[in-house]
């Protein structure tokens, strides 16, 4: 049996390399876009820990995993430090192969096409009402159910805003989310044999694919199609506003045009003046 990782020592073996590895064969952007690739995932990083640090705290404080004696050495809000890394880690790295993969964040008429944007708000909010009832039918769908409740809101409001784009390109963030997943889904099925992190048999239903539960995979597919699809709109959203920006600068000149007032006409002559 191989020996156990602490939560750092797993990161050293298994998430640094392919950070580091995806960071060298990141593409090199103009100036433009790579402030807007780095302001992209910056804004995505803070928004991980906001958004998940609630709900993997309550996880774990109820028992739906935990790690073995030693493993950890530091913990805030019952969340280890690796943890808290780990969030920082799958952003940076989906962010990095959907950079890699490459993707175009121009804006195209039918966009805003109203009907995959109501569409993904349905299917958001029936996440939420459907994981919530997961969660009431017994013990061992609190992960699965709350993962689910978790996830339909971001859902719901990425799709709100850009499912026009999402539909359109769905090839691009597929791959940018299933590519990064399945790297984590192998180095955390290793972790669990290790017995760096223990599942709850009690927590959760018990299915599993080549020993690596089902709530697990879930996770690191909803954790990578949140950030893939966060990253891609905002740049979608950027590119809108240049867009919009520019047919107003265009149309400023006209509108002055038409503002500007003609020579005024001749004044007509005093009937009362005879010529000589």
């Amino acid at each position: 049996m191989l020996p156990t990782l602490t939560y750092l020592q797993f990161h050293l073996v298994f998430s640094l390399p392919v950070l580091g590895l995806l960071w060298y064969l990141a593409p090199r952007y103009d100036a433009v876009r790579q402030r807007r690739a780095t302001a992209g995932i910056a804004i995505l990083v803070a928004i991980a820990y906001l958004y998940t640090t609630p709900w993997i705290s309550y996880m774990i404080r109820q028992g739906a995993w935990w790690y073995a004696d030693g493993a950890v050495l530091v913990r805030a809000l019952s969340i280890p430090l690796g943890e808290y890394l780990f969030f920082t880690i799958q952003t940076v790295v989906t962010a990095f192969a959907l950079h890699r993969i490459g993707f175009d964040p121009t804006f195209r008429d039918g966009d805003f096409d109203r009907r995959p944007r109501v569409a993904g708000v349905v299917a958001g909010v029936a996440m939420v009402g459907g994981g919530l009832w997961l969660v009431t039918l017994g013990p061992s769908f609190l992960y699965l159910g709350g993962l689910i409740a978790w996830v339909g809101p971001v859902v719901a409001l990425q799709w709100a805003v850009g499912g026009g784009y999402l539909v359109r390109t769905p090839r691009t963030w597929l791959a940018a989310t299933l590519l990064p997943a399945a790297y984590f889904w192998v180095a955390d099925r290793i972790a669990i044999g290790m017995g760096t992190w223990q599942l709850s048999t009690e927590y959760t239903t018990g299915v599993a694919v080549f020993g690596l539960p089902i709530e697990e995979m879930l996770f690191f597919a909803a954790a990578g199609v949140m950030t893939v699809n966060g990253l891609v709109l905002f740049e979608w959203v950027l590119d809108w506003n240049d867009r919009r920006g520019a047919v107003a600068e265009a149309a400023a000149p006209e509108e002055a045009e038409r503002d500007v007032p003609g020579p005024e006409p001749p004044a007509d002559p005093d009937p009362d003046v005879v010529d000589d």
